[in-house]
């Protein structure tokens, strides 16, 4: 991949050729991209809105929402030591 650097990557033939469904499926799909585009850019407005009002909160978020992603990434199996008798 290291080679690729700065080269266009054009997508497959078979990728790019018409599939079965035609034009409907290939309208439906650009639709559906369409639309995700636009959720995304609308959650990324609002998440900077309200960043930009409550700078402490957004701390408060990131910390948590860190130590969540770390307490599931990076958690250890807990191994029980049986009693000597």
């Amino acid at each position: 991949m290291g080679e690729m650097q700065g080269k266009a990557q054009l997508p497959m033939v078979e990728i790019t050729s018409s599939q079965p469904g035609g034009e409907e499926t290939t309208a439906a799909f650009e639709q559906g991209i369409e639309l995700g585009r636009r959720y995304a850019e609308q959650a990324g407005r609002r998440i900077a809105a309200w960043a930009e009002e409550h700078p402490g909160q957004l701390l408060l978020a990131g910390l948590m929402a860190g130590f969540l992603f770390g307490k599931l990434l990076f958690t250890r199996a807990t191994v029980e030591l049986q009693e000597l008798d």
